[in-house]
């Protein structure tokens, strides 16, 4: 049963526009005042704690995700209000125009690798749905994702990859299931496969480094292929030139005309052609082989820069991320020694009303008895047996009513109990900018809530005096001409009270020594669970900063030995002394660079707030 339907207004505020099914849940457009706004219906597999609530609320300033600006716990599944965005199309609308070229494709994927980065960097961990339907294109061309879920709380799982993805967008065929490899008739070209098949089941920094080596290779293919229409296979450098091929041979001697006075100059000619087609070769080969050495340092040491940025950025991430967490930790403990003050505030006030009305009913009891007694000789004798019967109905009734008042007051307190705590659930979710207007409410909440348990009270109070008036009346009008067989009722129902008392009493300790283990586990529990993410996030940290450190070695080594590889290739056999210096000046640069990079990692580690 879809849970927006055209027309409704949620909450009272948000008039439903139009709904479509979103990965498991749905995704509405509303508007109020004026506004249109996004509300997305995520399923939940298990219950949401309200950090991963707050985790949702800090995703408002990335400028790749559509921002959340609340979210609210319903039925086993959680609502997101997020400002509506005039999407020009979405991804799996204009691969269905089939207007997608392959720059653009790898354009759009290399801008949404951060995504998974800031998403993996939460507490509880989070990710995105990796289909073209979760993907939207601005007016602008910008692309920015809806979907954002937390592992093991939402629904889908995380199952689409970045191999599915590049799969659909180059393919255009839309997936109902993910695939683990590529089907045998992909029909697309050998380099592009071998990149997508490396994209299954891998990180966003391992498909970042597979596309970069895609690009590599294919932009250096199309430079090559530009070069060689100006070598024909006679004249490639690798083939003998005709001078130095044996002088008794066929081909020689078929090669020039018969001895006379002018062959000679006739092969002089020739031979300084061919020279200086040689040197013309050997220069064109040079100028390439420094054209491509100059390219590659370029690239390195613009990748050494987006490094560097990187490594910044990431730094002061972290330090904002745990700035505002230990804003967060401090805000929710006041909170919760104000609930904690609320409740015994109510808890005392609602005893000492019990106490007083206990000690009223007790003298209006009293009272009662002594007006019975004085009212017992008026009665007469022949109505015993009915007023026996009257009084076993009556002592039934009595015992049923009892019974269903405490019934009605535990299902009210009970009923109380789980409205206090959805509320504190959704008033955890709350912005910090709304957080002390937020704790003004809740105190006159509180004092609110205790004044109305306080006048409900009087109100059971009073209205079980007034029965209790009237039952007592007509009983000393029931109970005439009891004699000693009475005075062992009422003796009896004396020591019944006592019982009941002695059992309310019991009732009462119990109930708050329950409630008071209860918030101490929750207590122990959040405080648990506060230290297994900061554990979780610091091992997270030192895995990702290794594997970046391996990833970069790799890279660097890959790219020194692909660069070795191209000059031995190009550098003719007689420069072997030029490739030696310009490989020990590469090796030292790198040496450089790399004392560089770990004298800024230093740095930045030294003067970052989470190594205090």
């Amino acid at each position: 049963m879809a849970f927006f339907s055209i027309g409704d207004n949620y909450r009272g505020t948000y008039q439903i526009e139009s709904v479509e099914p979103f990965f498991e849940g749905e995704l509405a457009v509303a508007s109020s005042g004026g506004e249109r706004f996004f509300l997305q219906l995520t399923r939940l597999q298990k219950p949401a704690p309200p950090r991963a609530i707050q985790q949702y609320l800090s995703l408002k300033d990335h400028p790749l995700i559509v921002p959340y600006l609340q979210v609210y716990s319903e039925e086993r599944s959680l609502v997101m209000i997020r400002p509506f965005v005039p999407f020009a199309e979405r991804l799996h609308e204009r691969i269905a125009r089939g207007e997608l070229e392959e720059d653009q494709i790898l354009d759009w994927v290399r801008r949404l690798f951060p995504v998974e980065e800031v998403l993996k960097e939460k507490p509880l961990r989070m990710y995105t749905v990796l289909h073209p339907a979760n993907i939207g294109l601005t007016e602008s061309g910008q692309v920015q994702v809806l979907y954002c879920g937390v592992e093991g709380r939402t629904l889908p799982d995380p199952k689409v990859d970045w191999g599915n993805l590049l799969y659909m967008l180059f393919s255009g065929e839309m997936l109902d299931q993910p695939i683990k490899k590529l089907p045998p008739d992909h029909g697309f070209s050998k380099p592009l496969e071998k990149m997508i098949q490396r994209s299954f089941h891998r990180p966003a920094g391992s498909v970042a480094s597979n596309l970069d080596s895609y690009l590599k290779k294919r932009d250096a293919k199309g430079f090559f292929d530009f070069l060689k229409p100006k070598f024909s296979p006679k004249e490639t450098p690798s083939q003998e030139p005709p001078a130095e091929s044996p002088p008794d041979s066929a081909a020689s001697e078929s090669s020039f005309p018969p001895e006379g006075p002018s062959s000679d100059v006739l092969r002089r000619r020739l031979e300084e052609t061919r020279r200086a087609k040689e040197e013309a070769e050997r220069r064109a080969q040079e100028e390439a082989a420094r054209l491509e050495q100059e390219r590659l340092e370029r690239e390195r040491q613009e990748q050494e820069r987006r490094e560097r940025e990187e490594a910044e950025r990431r730094a002061q991430e972290e330090a904002a991320r745990l700035e505002q967490e230990r804003l967060e930790r401090e805000r929710q403990e006041q909170e919760r020694r104000e609930r904690e003050e609320a409740e015994r505030r109510a808890q005392e006030e609602a005893a000492r009303l019990e106490q007083e009305r206990l000690e009223q009913e007790r003298r209006e009891r009293e009272e009662a008895e002594r007006r019975a007694q004085e009212e017992a000789a008026r009665l007469e004798q022949e109505r015993l047996e009915q007023e026996r019967r009257e009084r076993e109905e009556a002592e039934r009734r009595a015992q049923e009513e009892a019974a269903r008042l405490e019934r009605e007051r535990q299902e009210q307190e009970r009923r109380e109990r789980e409205e206090a705590e959805r509320r504190a659930q959704e008033e955890a979710a709350r912005l910090e900018q709304e957080r002390q207007e937020q704790e003004r409410r809740e105190r006159e909440e509180a004092e609110r809530r205790a004044q109305e348990e306080a006048a409900r009270l009087e109100r059971e109070r009073q209205e079980q005096e007034r029965r209790e008036r009237e039952e007592a009346e007509r009983r000393a009008q029931e109970e005439a001409a009891r004699l000693e067989q009475e005075r062992l009722e009422r003796e009896r129902q004396e020591q019944e009270r006592r019982e009941r008392e002695e059992a309310e009493r019991r009732a009462q300790e119990e109930a708050a020594r329950l409630e008071q283990e209860r918030l101490e586990q929750e207590r122990r529990e959040r405080e648990e669970g506060e230290r297994r993410a900061q554990e979780e996030a610091a091992r997270l940290e030192r895995e990702r900063q290794e594997q970046e450190r391996r990833e970069r070695e790799e890279g660097e080594r890959r790219a020194q030995e692909k660069a070795a590889r191209l000059e031995r290739e190009r550098v003719p056999a007689g420069h072997e002394e030029q490739l030696e210096r310009a490989r020990a000046e590469r090796l030292h640069h790198d040496r450089l660079a790399a004392q560089f990079e770990e004298y800024v990692r230093h740095v930045f580690n030294r003067q970052s707030p989470g190594n205090d």
